[in-house]
């Protein structure tokens, strides 16, 4: 069952990697960042995706 749930796991993750993507692409459509602002925001996308993998790797589905 331990392998099931890492590939439903890491399908998950995968949609929420991409939601974030999606995130970033909506914000970068509709405010005129300059470049060091789109970093900024980038790095934040970035630093979240990776707390959350850390947190949610660890924990069981429901």
């Amino acid at each position: 069952m331990g392998m099931i749930e890492d590939k439903i796991k890491e399908d998950l993750l995968q949609t929420v990697y991409a939601d974030s993507i999606a995130i970033y692409e909506f914000i970068e459509s509709r405010f005129a960042l300059s470049e060091e602002d789109r970093k900024a925001v980038i790095e934040k996308i970035n630093t979240m995706n990776d707390g959350l993998n850390l947190v949610l790797k660890k924990v069981k589905l429901s």
